[in-house]
């Protein structure tokens, strides 16, 4: 029996500890981020369909559970996504980091906060900024302005290095959420709900610092292989350095989930974006675009096919609601393209969830298998 049947038959990840809702590397949790594959289950599926030294490609990275899972398994990780501040933390969490580099920029970081005056027309904008509350009713107003001395600290350095996303990983995680940690009132730590409770002022170096060394205690417990992460449009060609891939995994937006430049709305204004780049970029995002377009999928496939290896396998992690079921639309756009073509689905309708509802109310997840 090979690997892929064996995960077929015994669905690894869902016994223990595979099951364990924290399990692996600690990494994983550098920021929260909706929608993500759970490292247990993308475990297994890299031990099945590859092995040490393979290339693997994960063409919507995310937070880069995938990458992470690759290069912590030997293989050479490269990764796609259009959201940079999936790539800030697919980045962050995948590269190989100098400690005192990091020392530097955090104590550069600090300085620059200290010294930093917002004008007044700066500031205005900023507070009114906003989309289910306005930004200065997120935070106090002394942390707000710590907040706008620190993104204007990162929108100066254009390139960025591994310990300079680390750290922005970092803060992005801290922005907001339910506990003592967060910078921003109470709200949610995935979506920013509307807060609630008290101003407090929050220091956020002290925050931060912490953060970051936490993250770089749970990195030093791996030996990690090199990974290749690109602010790409899938939809647009591809880096010529990108070929002969041996597996490509990934896990494409539900065709009913939440809107991810929408639900990342604070960290997205964080990194730079401004009222008008919402409304511009929506519009190239994936899971925008297959609400009224699944066609997509026939030029997504077949950038997969270009770059696989002959022997290479693709696999597409995909979900079952209601409304469609993305697994058998896309089968049928997958074998006008790939000769071997599978569908297997997993029954998830008992799965907890916890906070904010999945990906649409998903019931079954569909791993689409494509080999040329």
């Amino acid at each position: 029996m090979n690997k892929w049947e064996y995960f077929k038959k015994t669905l690894p990840h869902k016994k223990y500890p595979y099951s364990k809702r924290n399990w692996g590397n600690g990494i994983h949790s550098l920021c929260s981020f909706s929608g993500k594959l759970k490292p247990s289950l993308t475990n297994h599926l890299v031990e099945a369909f590859s092995k040490e030294g393979d290339r693997v490609l994960d063409i919507f990275c995310g937070s880069g559970t995938v990458l992470f899972e690759s290069i912590n398994k030997g293989r050479i990780a490269y990764g796609f996504d259009i959201n940079p501040i999936s790539v800030a933390i697919s980045s962050g969490k995948c590269g190989i980091h100098d400690r005192s580099k990091v020392d530097i920029i955090l104590n550069e970081l600090e300085k620059s906060i200290k010294s930093y005056k917002p004008t007044k027309d700066e500031l205005k904008i900023a507070s009114d900024f906003g989309f289910n509350k306005t930004l200065k009713e997120y935070y106090e107003k002394s942390t707000f302005i710590e907040i706008l001395a620190a993104r204007s600290f990162f929108k100066k350095r254009l390139k960025k290095s591994p310990e300079t996303n680390l750290i922005l990983s970092c803060l992005l995680h801290i922005l907001h959420g339910n506990r003592p940690y967060a910078l921003s009132r109470r709200s949610h730590p995935i979506t920013p709900y509307a807060p609630t409770g008290a101003y407090e002022y929050k220091e956020l170096i002290p925050r931060l610092r912490n953060k970051v060394n936490k993250s770089l205690d749970q990195l030093s417990t791996e030996n990690l292989l090199k990974s290749y992460i690109f602010e790409q449009d899938v939809l647009k060609k591809w880096p010529n350095s990108v070929i002969d891939i041996d597996l490509i995994l990934t896990s494409p937006p539900f065709f009913d989930s939440t809107n991810y430049y929408l639900v990342n709305w604070i960290r997205n204004w964080f990194i730079g974006w401004e009222k008008e780049d919402f409304f511009r970029e929506k519009d190239n995002f994936v899971d925008t675009i297959q609400k009224s377009n699944l066609s997509i999928y026939n030029d997504i496939f077949t950038k997969c096919k270009s770059v696989l290896n002959p022997k290479g396998t693709v696999v597409f992690h995909l979900g079952k609601s209601k409304k469609l079921d993305m697994g058998n639309e896309l089968l049928l756009k997958a074998k006008s393209i790939f000769n071997s073509v599978e569908l297997f689905n997993e029954d998830v309708s008992s799965v907890e969830h916890h906070g904010v509802v999945d990906k649409g109310s998903v019931s079954i997840h569909q791993y689409l298998v494509m080999k040329d």
